[in-house]
């Protein structure tokens, strides 16, 4: 008995890591069933992103458009470009694993890790649903002053 319940507990952790499901507690809000978009994807803005010739937002964040500007102080500065270039460096070249939420929409996770909350913590983007995990990512960022933000 106790040598087939150490089969099972192993060939299930083989199982799970092996294809990196991710163990985030977002990554539960996925419709079963849902559709699955897996691969290399373009980054078109801060908060958008291309695959196959299709963009899609990302669930739950927003973030400014390309050529947006931003003021920090009383100067005007390019975020847009430079909220683009965070979302570049995360993912180029990277496998990301979305699930479709809407037919525009996408989940995305890179590394087992929720992108919009990436992008949220890193202040290059706003929460646009009422979620503990986005609200705290986004309160992280604002305290911080990081991306958007401005430092206190």
């Amino acid at each position: 008995m106790r040598y087939n319940l150490t089969n099972f507990a192993l060939i299930f952790s083989i199982f799970f890591c092996g294809y990196g499901l991710p163990f985030t507690g977002v990554a539960e809000d996925l419709k079963k069933g849902s559709k699955q978009l897996i691969g290399i994807f373009k980054v078109v803005d801060g908060s958008s992103l291309s695959f196959d010739g299709k963009i899609y937002k990302l669930y739950g964040a927003q973030g400014p458009a390309s050529h947006q500007k931003c003021k920090k102080g009383a100067l005007p500065w390019l975020c847009g470009a430079a909220a683009k270039k965070f979302l570049l460096q995360k993912t180029d070249g990277l496998v990301l694993r979305c699930g479709l939420r809407e037919a525009t929409v996408v989940q995305c996770f890179l590394k087992g890790r929720d992108l919009s909350l990436v992008i949220i913590r890193a202040g290059w983007a706003v929460a646009t649903i009422e979620s503990k995990a986005h609200k705290k990512a986004e309160d992280y960022a604002r305290k911080k002053g990081l991306g958007l933000w401005p430092k206190k």
